[in-house]
């Protein structure tokens, strides 16, 4: 009785965990990764957020000049554009060579 108590509590804190790690997976995958080029300085990372932060369904973006990068979130259950994120950098003045989320991987302007 007790070996089966035992059992049955690890099964339960093992399920439990994985779906704890499960959730992070899913809101990871939310994230959009964007490589950019021609960022410099804090402005221009600026800059590029306060575009990427306009573009319909972004909740967030992080961007940093240091690393070249920008990390973006979707609100919840929102579908952001992979193309509207890349022209939105464009537009910015700056050149995004590679886009990572959950609509795909592009290294050239998605289609959509």
């Amino acid at each position: 009785m007790l070996r089966t108590m035992v059992v049955s509590t690890i099964a339960a804190l093992a399920f439990g965990a994985l779906g704890v790690v499960n959730s992070a997976l899913a809101v990871e995958s939310r994230t959009t990764s964007i490589t950019i080029d021609g960022m410099h300085c804090a402005g221009c990372a600026k800059k590029i957020a306060t575009r990427l932060r306009a573009v319909a369904g972004v909740d967030d973006a992080q961007v940093s000049a240091e690393t070249g990068t920008a990390a973006v979130t979707p609100k919840d259950k929102a579908n952001v554009s992979p193309r509207s994120l890349w022209e939105s950098i464009e537009k910015a003045g700056y050149t995004p060579t590679k886009l990572v989320g959950p609509g795909g991987t592009f290294t050239k302007k998605p289609d959509r």
